[in-house]
Order: structure tokens, then sequence, then C-alpha cells
């Protein structure tokens, strides 16, 4: 609603009507004024029910077994290999070598190496 209060405050300085069917509203008239807030309002509730329905939707297939979020890019053998290899002073393996051996950015080893990523 704070958004649209500004949007609708821009448009009354810019001078620009609204036009629904043949109806035309002012923004300065307090009739015209009320109509657009309460399109504002409905539009704002619509998106509240919608993202209602989808959080429910998520929590169903959730419950069900299907909705299991993003799997990770390698599994876990590799994340198991590369953990192991990083920390063992004898393998010279830096974040730069193992990202190029794995085809992953070295973000994606960051987090294997620093136990931020999931192990099962």
């Amino acid at each position: 609603m704070a958004e649209a209060g500004e949007i609708l405050t821009g448009l009354r300085e810019r001078d620009v009507l609204f036009g629904l069917g043949s109806s035309i509203y002012d923004w300065a008239d307090p009739f015209g004024k009320l109509f657009l807030q309460t399109l504002a309002m409905v539009a704002e509730f619509e998106a509240n029910l919608n993202h209602l329905r989808t959080r429910e939707g998520m929590a169903k297939a959730r419950a069900k077994g299907r909705l299991k979020g993003k799997q990770p890019k390698l599994p876990l053998a590799a994340r198991k290999t590369i953990h192991r290899r990083y920390h063992d002073p004898a393998d010279d393996a830096s974040l730069a070598d193992l990202a190029e051996e794995y085809s992953v950015g070295r973000s994606t080893i960051h987090r294997i190496i620093s136990g931020t990523t999931p192990r099962a």
C-alpha cells in the first residue's frame, strides 16, 4: 500500500488521470483517491492470497516428499573426496584446482570444505 501511495502521488503531481471503462478518475478528487486506494488494497489482498496458497501447496508437497529443495551439485562421495583432499597436507590441492577438476565454482568447493554443505 505504501508503494501504491507513492505511485499515486507521483501520478497526481504529473496531472495523470486514470480511466476505467467510460469513467475518468481524478487523483485529487476524494472519490477518485478512495477508488484507486481500494484497487491497490484489493491487489495487495490478492497477492497475499497467492502467497498463502503457494506456501500451503509447498507444505503439502513437502509432506508427501515431493519438495526436496535444490539438490547438491556433487554426489556425497565426491564431496567427501574433496573435503579429504583439501585437508590432506600431502595432497597439494587448492580451491581453484578442485573447482576445475570437478567443473564447479570455487564457492561450491569452499562450502564443501568449510562444512556448510549438507553431508547426506
